[in-house]
């Protein structure tokens, strides 16, 4: 009898520990999104090659950092000519920025990029960065840009799960929807 209490008591232990099971989180999170974060290092061609592996339009592609090779007086010339591609802003609120850093007066861009799913749209953006002498700028604290996936409603865990057997993937997240409280004092 002792040794069924125990048992038991071992089993309802078990049974209340904390699970880090995904398919048990109960966190809502915007229907048919993935984002997979990218290795530090990747080259942006094995990015769009990952891309290219799924059948999944891309919303976005963030956290990409490039500079130029063109004379610092060229910024505004670099920013305007990707401003002007449809898959590089939204036209209201995202848009290329870009910065001259302070003490090597090296121009350093920061692009979102639309729709990537499009070869179209990855072919053209390799032209501008022959073009405009970028060069991809990766930070080893930091990952090689952030892929938001459109995925199918009710496929979301499946996806995540699946994008983290990839070699080029640091991590892939649901788009989790966090309660705001604002305070007022």
């Amino acid at each position: 009898m002792k040794k069924l209490i125990l048992l038991i008591s071992f089993i309802g232990i078990l049974s209340s520990c904390s699970n880090d099971d995904s398919e048990t989180d109960t966190r809502e999170f915007v229907a048919g999104e993935v984002s997979v974060g990218i290795k530090s290092g990747t080259d942006i061609n094995d990015l769009f090659e990952f891309i290219n592996l799924f059948d999944h339009q891309v919303d976005n592609v963030n956290s990409l950092n490039f500079t130029s090779n063109l004379e610092s007086d060229n910024l505004q010339y670099v920013l305007d000519i990707l401003n002007n591609k449809t898959y590089t802003n939204d036209g209201i609120n995202w848009f290329v920025t870009g910065y001259l850093h302070s003490q090597t007066n090296e121009i350093t861009i920061f692009p979102r990029l639309f729709g990537m799913e499009n070869v179209d749209y990855q072919n053209d953006w390799l032209n501008s960065m022959n073009e405009l002498e970028l060069n991809e700028k990766h930070n080893s604290e930091l990952n090689s840009g952030i892929i938001r996936f459109y995925v199918p409603v009710g496929q979301e865990i499946e996806w995540r799960n699946q994008f983290v057997n990839y070699n080029i993937v640091d991590w892939a997240e649901l788009n989790y929807i966090a309660d705001i409280e604002t305070h007022t004092n």
